[in-house]
C-alpha cells in the first residue's frame, strides 16, 4: 500500500513517509491538492480506515477533507470525483449535504467504514470516534475498486491506518451540550407568537465567545460574547444573506433578527430551557432539541 499524489504542478508539495503524508506548498492553495491511498476495496465485505489529521495550518484556504474515490475519479484539484467528508458532504467539488458533521481540525480523527455487497454500497463516517451515521448509500452497479483520498487545502500532515476492528455502532450519536451551547427552538414568545418554532444554533468558538445561527428565509449569523458569571451577552452585528421570501416569512425573519440583535442576557434553566432577555425587558423561552441525522446521499456521483 502506498500514496499516489495527483499529477499537477503541486505534486512536489507532498512528501510521503510510509502511511504518513506531509503537504507543504509555498505557492498557496488555489485548488485542493489530492492524494490517494492505494489500498483498494474491491470485494464484498467491510473496510475501515482511520485517518489522523496530525497538524494543519489554520490560516490556509480551508479545512481538509477525506473520502473515497476511484481510479477514474482521482484527478487533480477540483476535478476530483469522490464521496467526500469535510463537515459537509460533497462529490469533490459540489456540496451534497450541509453540516453532516463538524469541520476537520488539528488532531482530529475521521473514520471511514465502507460496506460492500453485490446489491449496495454503504459509507459510514466517524469523527473523533463519534458515529455520524450513514453518509452515502448507493445501489449497484457502483464502481470498484474504491480508495481513500485526502484533499489538502492548507499545509499539514496526515496519517492513515487500515483497521480490522470494525466499529459496532453505526447509528448517529447525539452531541452532548452544556451551558448556552447547542440547538434551541423558540417555545414561548408572548409579544411575537409567530416566531414559535424558529430554531437557533449556538456554537462555542473559544472560552466565552459563541457563533449564533438561525434561518427563516435567509441565514442569520452573528458572534456572541457571554459572561457566565452574570449571564450578560454582547451581540455583534448580524450577517445575513439577501434572498426574498413570502411576506409572512420575511415578517417572521425580521422579528427573529430584532430579537437576536436586542439580546441582553441568556440564562440556562435546568438542562433543557434557555431564557433570552432583551434590552427592553422582553423574555423569550427556548427549549433544547436534538437534531436528527441528515439523510444519506443516494446518487452515484461517479456515473
Amino acid at each position: 500500500m502506498s500514496w499516489v499524489v495527483e499529477e499537477s504542478e503541486n505534486t512536489s508539495a507532498v512528501k510521503v513517509n510510509r502511511n504518513t503524508i506531509t503537504c507543504q506548498s509555498d505557492s498557496g492553495f488555489g485548488s485542493p491538492i489530492n492524494v490517494l491511498y492505494k489500498d483498494p476495496a474491491d470485494k464484498s465485505g467491510q473496510y475501515f480506515w482511520q485517518v489522523e489529521f496530525q497538524s494543519f495550518d489554520s490560516q490556509g484556504s480551508g479545512n481538509p477533507s477525506v473520502g473515497l474515490t476511484t481510479d477514474q475519479g482521482f484527478r487533480a484539484g477540483w476535478g476530483l470525483k469522490a464521496m467526500k467528508y469535510l463537515g459537509n458532504l460533497s462529490d469533490g467539488s459540489a456540496l451534497l449535504v450541509e453540516s453532516f458533521g463538524e469541520g476537520i481540525k488539528n488532531n482530529d480523527k475521521v473514520g471511514l467504514l465502507l460496506q460492500l455487497t453485490d446489491a449496495e454500497l454503504k459509507l459510514y463516517i466517524y469523527h473523533n470516534d463519534r458515529p455520524l451515521g450513514l453518509a452515502f448509500h448507493v445501489q449497484a452497479p457502483y464502481p470498484k475498486p474504491l480508495y481513500p483520498v485526502v484533499s489538502f487545502n492548507s499545509n499539514g500532515t496526515v496519517k492513515i491506518a487500515r483497521s480490522q476492528q470494525i466499529p459496532s455502532s453505526l447509528n448517529r450519536g447525539s452531541t452532548q451540550f452544556t451551558g448556552i451551547e447547542g440547538h434551541w427552538k423558540i417555545a414561548k414568545n408572548p409579544q411575537n407568537p409567530e416566531s414559535a418554532g424558529v430554531e437557533l444554533e449556538i456554537k462555542k468558538q473559544d472560552q466565552n465567545t459563541y457563533r449564533l445561527h438561525s434561518r427563516v428565509v435567509n441565514n442569520l449569523n452573528c458572534t456572541l460574547e457571554h459572561n457566565p458569571s452574570n449571564n450578560q451577552v454582547k451581540v455583534y452585528p448580524i450577517m445575513s444573506t439577501k434572498m426574498a421570501g413570502p411576506p409572512e416569512q420575511m415578517k417572521k425573519e425580521n422579528v427573529v433578527s430584532q430579537l437576536i440583535s436586542s439580546t441582553q442576557a441568556l440564562e440556562v434553566q435546568g438542562e433543557q430551557q434557555l431564557v433570552l432577555q432583551t434590552n427592553n425587558g422582553q423574555q423569550v423561552q427556548l427549549e433544547r432539541f436534538v437534531v436528527g441525522a441528515p439523510s444519506p446521499v443516494t446518487q452515484n456521483i461517479f456515473s
